[in-house]
């Protein structure tokens, strides 16, 4: 996993390229919580490059989604592709992490 942050319209922008598997959640987990569960606004997450997600990254989204809420922050995750969407789907995801298809959707959620 590759991690990139950028501002877009005063929000924090996270853009994670590659695997979001075990080795790459265990390579990046910690650099990527540290940036977006600290962030007292919200935090758009960019899954646009990103080709497979497993387990452990649900459970970082997940884990770091609640810890930025506890901070008054907010996690919003968007551009997956559709392998990466029915994983989200599958594992109900989206039903506890906020997900827009693209960057504006995004962006309408972090202004919410």
């Amino acid at each position: 996993m590759q991690i990139d942050c950028s501002d877009v319209d005063g929000f924090q922008c996270i853009r994670l390229s590659g695997r979001l598997d075990t080795a790459g959640v265990g390579n990046g987990e910690l650099g990527f919580t540290a940036m977006a569960a600290t962030a007292s606004k919200p935090v758009i997450v960019d899954l646009g490059e990103v080709s497979f997600i497993a387990s452990l990254a649900v459970r970082m989204f997940i884990s770091t989604a609640r810890a930025a809420a506890r901070k008054g922050g907010k996690l919003v995750l968007f551009g997956a592709n559709a392998a990466v969407t029915e994983i989200i789907e599958t594992m109900g995801l989206d039903e506890i992490v906020a997900v827009a298809p693209d960057q504006a959707g995004a962006l309408a959620l972090a202004r919410e």
